[in-house]
Formats: C-alpha cells, sequence, structure tokens
C-alpha cells in the first residue's frame, strides 16, 4: 500500500518588526504545517532575498516597489493592519491575494474619546503647573470653568470600524454626532444627528467642536484638510487625527495649531516614522513646542486585543488558502487559490 503524498509546508514569510513580533502568536493559532522566516528589517536590504521569490504568503505592514516585483509567486499577502497604503498593491502579481485585518475599532475609539476628555480640561498643561505649585485651572484661582463634553458636537471624517465603535461611545457622554462618510445611507441612523457625504466637508467642519479623522488614506482623502478647512472650524474646536498623517496638510495643521486657529489637537499619526530605534522627530516642524497639542507615536490601536485578534485572523485566512477556501478580507486579488504540491 503505498503511502500518500504530504503536501510541502507553506513558506510564510514575516516581514518587517510589527510581524516578527506576532510569529509566536501566529504559530500557536495555525493549523497547516508552514515554514516561517522573520525579515525584521527589510529597510536594510540592499536587494530582495531569494526567499521572496518563493514565498507563498508574505506578512507585512509595507512594501516597496522593489520587493513586490520580486515577489511574483506569492498566493497572499497579509497586512497586519488596515491601512493598505504603505503597500504597493501594482507591483504585486494579479494572482497575489492582499487581505487586511481589523479589530482595532474599540482601542483605537477609546483613545479618541480619551483624548476628548484630555483636551477639553486641558490635562497635560493643567497636570505641568500643578507639578510646579500652580493652581491654575482651579476654582482657588478664580479661571472661569471650563464647558463639559456633554451636548457638544463630536464631528467624525470616516464611520468604518472605528466610527461606528467611537459613535457608540460619544453617545455615551452625551454629545451630538455628526458623520461624513464616502457612502452615506439613504436613511439616516437615529442615533446619528447628522449625516451625509464628502460634499458636506464644510458644514461639518463649521459645526463641529471636535472633528474627529478616521478615514482611510486615499487619492481622495490625501489633504482634505488645509487651510481652508482649518478657517471653516470654530476657533474653539479640537481636531483629533486617528486616521493618517496625510489625510491633514501639515504646514497648515502647524500654522493652525501656531496661530491658534483651532484650539488644539491630539495628533497620533505623523508624517515621518523611525526605520531604527532611535530619537526621531515625526514632523519636520516642531509640533513638540507647541502646548495645545497632546502628540502620541502612534499606539491609539496598539492594543492587546488588537493585535491578538490580528494574528488570529491571519493565522486563519492562511490556513483558508492552504484549503482552497474563500479568503476574508480580501481588498485585491483572487478570493481563492488552489495550491499546487
Amino acid at each position: 500500500m503505498s503511502k500518500r503524498k504530504s503536501r510541502a509546508p507553506l513558506k510564510i514569510i514575516l516581514w518587517g518588526q510589527q510581524a516578527v513580533e506576532g510569529r509566536t502568536l501566529l504559530r500557536a493559532h495555525l493549523k497547516t504545517p508552514c515554514r516561517l522566516i522573520s525579515v525584521p528589517d527589510p529597510s536594510r536590504l540592499q536587494t530582495p532575498p531569494r526567499d521572496l521569490a518563493h514565498a507563498d504568503v508574505l506578512v507585512a505592514s509595507s512594501l516597496s516597489e522593489s520587493m513586490a516585483h520580486a515577489a511574483q509567486g506569492l498566493q497572499l499577502l497579509h497586512v497586519t493592519g488596515a491601512g493598505v497604503d504603505s503597500i504597493c498593491l501594482s507591483g504585486l502579481s494579479p494572482r497575489t491575494t492582499v487581505a487586511n485585518a481589523y479589530f482595532h475599532g474599540p482601542a483605537i475609539s477609546e483613545y479618541a474619546m480619551m483624548m476628548v476628555l484630555t483636551l477639553s480640561r486641558d490635562l497635560l498643561n493643567m497636570d505641568a503647573h500643578f507639578r510646579r505649585g500652580s493652581w491654575v485651572g482651579s476654582w482657588i484661582w478664580g479661571a472661569p470653568p471650563v464647558p463639559e463634553i456633554q451636548g457638544k458636537t463630536l464631528g467624525l471624517i470616516g464611520y468604518g470600524h472605528i466610527g461606528r465603535e467611537l459613535a457608540a461611545r460619544a453617545r455615551a457622554f452625551g454629545m451630538k454626532l455628526w458623520v461624513i462618510s464616502a457612502h452615506p445611507p439613504a436613511h439616516k441612523p437615529r442615533h446619528i444627528d447628522f449625516y451625509k457625504g464628502p460634499s458636506a466637508l464644510r458644514e461639518l467642519l463649521m459645526a463641529a467642536d471636535y472633528v474627529v479623522l478616521a478615514c482611510p488614506l486615499t487619492e481622495a482623502t490625501r489633504d482634505l484638510i488645509g487651510r481652508r478647512e482649518f478657517s471653516w472650524m470654530k476657533r474653539t474646536a479640537f481636531l483629533i487625527n486617528v486616521a493618517r498623517g496625510g489625510v491633514v496638510q501639515e504646514e497648515a495643521l502647524y500654522h493652525a495649531l501656531k496661530t491658534c486657529r483651532i484650539q488644539g489637537a491630539a495628533l497620533d499619526v505623523w508624517y515621518r516614522y523611525p526605520k531604527e530605534k532611535r530619537a526621531f522627530a515625526p514632523s519636520h516642524f516642531p509640533f513638540h513646542k507647541l502646548e495645545n497639542v497632546v502628540m502620541t507615536p502612534h499606539v491609539s490601536g496598539w492594543m492587546k486585543g488588537t493585535r491578538d485578534n490580528r494574528f488570529r485572523f491571519i493565522a486563519a485566512n492562511i490556513d483558508r488558502l492552504a484549503a482552497g477556501h474563500q479568503i476574508h478580507n480580501v481588498v485585491q486579488g483572487p478570493k481563492r487559490h488552489r495550491l499546487a504540491r
């Protein structure tokens, strides 16, 4: 009786530090026999590694054009997060499926609400002053009280995974919800006060006390907010960006904050990112010198639940690929493959 020929293990490359750090989680959830290859710092590569041309799966958060052209045999490129703006999609083979992963909605919406509250109370400056003995901002020094966020208008630009989670939390705080989406519904949901398409951007910016950017970076949203859009906003308004830095024009943002055209901002996404672990300025402009800005290093979605659920999902998609089943969250390419082994 002849033995049945076993299928060769899938060759999976973990491309970049974020993918490499998920290796243990991926291994724990994968049911498919596989060989995992770690490439923690692709930016140091002068030429594509030999394994790239023969890989079945690449797990990555970014991929350059040259590396995409070198990976023409890929069956699946699985992005570690939701955004694919750092992936050279046009350089990939049409036979390569590109899929992404979400699960960041709860974490980022919690961050956004934290920033609404932080900005509304000027919490960081109050803390810094009080550490020096100043009681400014309290009834003791006779400072005028600040308004509660209850009854204030939260303007959401983007109503996907993040927007829906944030709307639920903002509603619990008694805020009014104004939403702009690329695909507004025919009938406005009952719990949303205003829900229109991109043409209503000016209307939303003029009404909102807090503007939260939660849209993907596309050709339609790149530089969406510039000097003109800042001139539409209330001088008492705050901007919270958890989308991508490129959604807001960098110089216009710095100018609006420095001149107090808007009251303040919380920024978690940036214009420059480090390629190695060392001190690195996130912008050519000195945002760090402004007292009306809360700055964080792209951490809003980086929570345990986000990470664990994403790698569990990626493992399940790789198992679907191996079994010839339909792959979930396909961004580009075929949804099914028949692997020749």
